[in-house]
């Protein structure tokens, strides 16, 4: 494919240069045959047959020479035909002034632009110049001293072939030489497109490895470098759902496996079939519909299918509340939550109950990460236009390295905790996509600012109503 691009280019290179070979010839033979053609006379370009015509007529009008001395510029004008401009080209073409006899049938000089009528012209002068005829009888001459034209035809001819010849040559040369340097050209474009081209065949391949290496900093090189994040996107696009089903099945690993044990212990007659041996099943089925719907919910947003009922939430009564829901929880833990608001906080578009579901993940995990004689703190505050929300616990903390991967699905800082220590790993990517939905943000901060140690989770909500992201189920 490459090859055929190298060629196309090359061939398109390879016109252009012709082109501009024939071009160059077919105008330097023209101003070449132009000098041949016209002389210059002040700041006039003549024609010698023009002047022979003109001169021809003041002979029939005047029947003679008579007072042709004193017209004669007027002559020589009216057979120039192209003015100043005329003179300008002849000059660009490197014409000179030339000097215009007219001699009548006896050779002797009626009019002279170099001011000696009178004289006698030798013959072989008049054999050089152009013959002016009347009813077919030759009635004098017309010499120009200095134009080209006194050569013959066939002379000329041959000059003109010559000169055709030489820039031929020259613009041949200068073309093999443009063409070396443009196949240089065209190979340096094609290389990095070759390059690109076997690297997408890799990735189309499976090898999301492949990369292109960038050597320069042109439009190629741009290129090239948008290639290598897209290739860099894709791998880790890649790895993450990789990760994704790996982490998926070991989730539904290990209910199913209790599920198994037990109905195998029931079926072998070890456990007897009584209400007390089905609980394990009940509650393994439970864990694995609490899976199942969080991954759910984390589709559904993804795919900005998350059906929202927005309406005006007040952020503090449902701090309040959701605090009440775990008091019971943090009692046995021996923590304290406590809810921070000011007297007046606006109130933002939303739906109360995802809204809930975040709070309750964050509180949930800040729960699991506390230790005894800890304290959580909800703090709520207008700022910037918006609502802060921010859980803040003193437990062990988040290291720095795994900060950035916290809201990713099924991520445990500590990978030696399992479901029922460390949770599934999904409840902050659901808060995360419940977040964003409603239009806001969400990071973490370890330890929080003001604060030695601990975690601290703060989101950021529109109060706007035009601020949120509807999201209708099915759309």
């Amino acid at each position: 494919m490459m090859d055929r691009l190298w060629i196309k280019l090359l061939g398109a290179f390879t016109l252009v240069i012709l082109v501009g070979v024939a071009v160059t010839v077919v105008l330097a033979r023209q101003g070449t045959a132009t000098q041949f053609s016209h002389f210059m006379v002040g700041n006039q370009m003549v024609r010698p047959a023009a002047l022979q015509e003109v001169l021809a007529e003041y002979y029939q009008q005047h029947d003679g020479w008579q007072g042709i001395d004193a017209a004669l510029d007027q002559i020589i004008l009216a057979s120039s035909g192209g003015g100043m401009m005329g003179g300008m080209m002849g000059g660009m073409m490197g014409m000179t002034n030339s000097r215009v006899i007219v001699a009548d049938d006896q050779n002797v000089v009626v009019a002279d632009t170099g001011g000696r009528p009178g004289e006698r012209l030798l013959s072989v002068l008049a054999d050089r110049g152009w013959p002016i005829e009347v009813d077919g009888r030759r009635v004098g001459t017309v010499l120009i001293d200095g134009a080209m034209m006194s050569i013959s035809d066939m002379q000329t001819d041959s000059l003109l072939g010559g000169i055709t010849r030489a820039v031929l040559v020259a613009g041949l040369v200068a073309g093999l030489v443009a063409l070396a340097l443009a196949g240089l050209f065209v190979r340096q474009i094609t290389r990095p497109l070759a390059a690109l081209n076997e690297a997408s065949r890799r990735i189309a391949a499976g090898d999301l490895s492949a990369r292109v290496l960038v050597k320069s900093r042109d439009e190629l090189g741009n290129l090239a470098q948008a290639f290598n994040r897209m290739a860099a996107s894709l791998q880790t696009q890649e790895t993450l759902r990789r990760n994704l089903v790996a982490d998926i099945a070991h989730e539904l690993r290990t209910p199913l496996a209790g599920i198994q044990g037990t109905v195998e212990a029931l079926e072998d007659g070890i456990f007897p079939l009584v209400p007390e041996n089905l609980e394990p099943i009940h509650e393994q089925v439970t864990v694995l519909n609490r899976l199942v719907e969080d991954l759910r919910t984390i589709a559904h947003a993804e795919a900005g299918s998350l059906a929202l009922n927005l309406a005006p939430v007040d952020l503090a009564e449902l701090a309040r509340n959701q605090a009440a829901t775990f008091q019971s929880l943090a009692v046995s833990k021996q923590v304290q939550v406590v809810v921070e608001t000011p007297e007046s906080l606006p109130e933002v578009p939303g739906d109360s109950q995802r809204l809930g579901q975040v709070l309750g993940n964050l509180l949930n995990n800040a729960l699991r990460h506390t230790p005894a004689g800890g304290t959580i703190r909800i703090v709520l505050q207008p700022k910037d236009g918006m609502v802060q929300l921010a859980v803040l616990d003193t437990g062990e903390g988040i290291p720095a390295e795994d900060l950035p991967f916290i809201f990713d699905r099924f991520f445990r800082a500590d990978r030696s905790r399992s479901r029922e220590t460390g949770g599934s790993g999904l409840g902050l990517a659901i808060a995360r996509q419940l977040v964003e939905a409603h239009g806001g943000r969400i990071w973490a901060e370890s330890p929080p600012q003001g604060q030695s140690c601990g975690t601290g989770v703060y989101v950021m909500l529109p109060v706007a109503q035009q601020s949120v992201r509807k999201s209708v189920a099915g759309s």
